[in-house]
């Protein structure tokens, strides 16, 4: 198994990219970082690293890594730890020489460690890396598949459970209720979406609005369909439709 001495973080000057810093600080890694504002560039610190992971915004990351692939050493992991899969990994198996690792991580800065968490792992080249890999995050659950079935995937579990939340919220912005009010009538179902929807709204929107546009298998295949399913249950409602009520309902169980 491979053991890196140095591990160099492309945006490990963000939030992500800070949570990682400190997790393999605390494993006795030595890391490095660059960032927009940092002395060490992008390049120097892909030519230094033994594992070069980039963590920055989706709408930027398969230019950060043709930009820095040339320079990420033969012998050396490339990884990234964006939400979609696909197309990073494409660009770090073109532009470099290097193993390829695509890295999703299921889980935002604000936990604490990586018990009961989840990490996604795309192997797309080589395999005398995998095996540090998978030891230095066995306290996740890891799975491991490929990129487009990755990007599948999250076009439901991400892409869509926000769209829903989304429009949700916006919904509720012009109704002419307070937000007290509805808390103060709260159901068991309508609070946890309550929460996650407030939840969702302290989030950067930059990455939300990534989800939803750089998925094409969601903006093709997933957005349609659930489209398609809302507008044949608003017939059913405005019609007062019971038996085909029953008969939706009853497919989902």
């Amino acid at each position: 198994m491979k053991i890196p001495k140095t591990i160099g973080i492309i945006g490990g000057t963000g939030r992500m990219g800070q949570w990682f810093k400190a997790f393999f600080e605390k494993k006795g890694y030595e890391v490095l970082v660059s960032g927009r504002h940092t002395a060490l560039t992008n390049q120097a610190l892909g030519q230094k690293s033994d594992v070069v992971i980039v963590s920055v915004p989706i709408s930027i990351t398969v230019d950060v890594i043709k930009e820095v692939g040339a320079y990420v050493r033969k012998e050396a992991l490339f990884m990234d730890v964006t939400s979609l899969k696909k197309a990073p990994v494409e660009a770090m198996l073109k532009f470099s020489q290097a193993e390829v690792i695509g890295t999703h991580p299921l889980f935002g800065p604000g936990v604490k460690d990586l018990k009961g968490q989840t990490i996604v792992l795309c192997p797309a080249r080589g395999d005398k890396w995998l095996p540090w890999v998978k030891e230095v995050f066995k306290e996740a659950h890891l799975e491991v598949t490929t990129p487009e079935e990755h990007d599948k995937i999250m076009a439901v579990i991400q892409a869509l459970t926000h769209f829903i939340l989304l429009s949700f919220g916006l919904t509720l912005k012009r109704l002419p209720f307070s937000s007290e009010t509805l808390i103060r009538y709260a159901t068991p179902t309508f609070r946890p979406l309550w929460e996650r929807l407030l939840k969702m709204a302290s989030q950067n929107a930059e990455i939300y609005a990534n989800m939803q546009f750089d998925n094409v298998f969601y903006k093709e295949e997933v957005l349609p369909v659930f489209l398609k399913e809302i507008e044949a249950l608003k017939e059913i409602v405005f019609k007062q439709d019971k038996e085909g009520f029953l008969g939706a309902f009853g497919k989902i169980k």
